[in-house]
């Protein structure tokens, strides 16, 4: 798990662990921002939990995506 003040999900960097089968969960005290191009799909197969404390930036459905898997609401 990470713990960071703030983070940039990108495409990308998701693609890379998708194809490699790995999974992470995420900690946030702070930001989240998420690229326009980082879809739903790609967080779901890629981010097993969330705990954000503070704010999601990004697509309205990448943002619902990372709170469907958030531990806190």
């Amino acid at each position: 798990m990470s713990r960071f003040s703030a983070i940039r999900l990108r495409r990308k960097d998701l693609e890379a662990m998708k194809e490699k089968g790995e999974t992470c969960e995420l900690a946030v005290i702070g930001l989240v921002y998420a690229d326009d191009d980082v879809d739903p799909e790609l967080v779901k197969a890629t981010i097993t939990s969330t705990r954000v404390y503070g704010r999601i930036l990004g697509r309205k459905d990448t943002q619902e995506a990372l709170l469907s898997v958030s531990a806190i609401r």
